[in-house]
């Protein structure tokens, strides 16, 4: 290859990767604002037994393999609002967990928690997401 193709290869690669990292980093947006879309008390209230139900909730006890807390409502990206709806979640070894370990969920632990509404009124949790540390409570 001649030394005034070595500019223009150089360039043209530098373009690529800027696209592929504008990509990447488009699609981790996404899928954060995705994952962390959670049901308000009015739109949790209205859930049937069987319907999906993503809840953010603050940690008050945990009884395995249940977790009691209470809902919280989502002010921006990063600011949680605690409410008084009381929440609860079972859960199991197929519950998948984000952004942590089992030992995270503890009293006073943020979760944003993916599942099925169960018929008394509880959550079965096929997602755990720990947002302890990553977000404020107020």
């Amino acid at each position: 290859m001649s030394e005034k193709g070595s500019p223009v290869l150089a360039l043209v690669l530098a373009m690529v990767s800027l696209l592929s990292l504008g990509y990447v980093w488009s699609g981790a947006q996404r899928m954060m604002r995705m994952q962390t879309r959670s049901a308000s008390n009015r739109e949790f209230v209205r859930l049937n037994p069987h319907d999906e139900a993503k809840v953010v909730i603050e940690v008050s006890e945990t009884r395995a393999p249940r977790i009691l807390g209470r809902m919280l409502e989502k002010q921006n990206e990063t600011r949680y609002r605690r409410t008084a709806n009381p929440v609860e979640v079972s859960w199991s070894s197929d519950t998948k967990l984000v952004m942590g370990k089992a030992e995270d969920i503890r009293a006073g632990a943020v979760v944003h928690v993916s599942g099925t509404v169960a018929g008394d009124r509880s959550i079965q949790a096929r997602q755990l997401v720990i947002l302890t540390g990553y977000v404020q409570v107020k």
